[in-house]
């Protein structure tokens, strides 16, 4: 099984750079609000899912329409990537469109993906990911 934390910490160590100032120093010029669009999507998903377990406990696939909404993460992906080279290349390393694609209406799997992705903020900031 892979250990989605240590996929996070390599994916954010990788898209260090060194400083320009200081070469010795390695920085993350992606800030946080270049990605927020993609956190925020991926939240207000995880709260959607979270309401359809309440209603459908047993459940270990979503709905075709929450399914749906999912895929189309990868859209929303997508096009913050294509705005932005920093963007890019951190859902590259990140290799974020793939992860959303291997959900395949698995709640299990969206559940991994959103923490995958919470580690990747948590990492962002510890290796000093700027929030402006």
């Amino acid at each position: 099984m892979e250990n989605i934390v240590d996929k996070a910490e390599l994916a954010i160590k990788s898209i260090r750079k060194p400083n320009k100032k200081n070469h010795d120093k390695l920085v993350i010029e992606l800030k946080t609000n270049q990605i927020r669009k993609i956190l925020t999507a991926v939240n207000i998903l995880k709260n959607k899912v979270d309401i359809y377990k309440i209603a459908k406990p047993q459940a270990k696939k979503l709905d075709e329409e929450l399914q749906m909404e999912i895929e189309f993460l990868r859209v929303s992906i997508s096009y913050q990537a294509g705005r932005e080279k920093l963007v890019r290349e951190f859902v590259e390393k990140a290799d974020l469109l793939n992860m959303v694609k291997d959900i395949n209406g698995d709640i299990k799997a969206f559940e991994k993906f959103c923490k995958y992705v919470e580690a990747l903020v948590a990492f962002h900031k510890f290796y000093g990911g700027q929030d402006k």
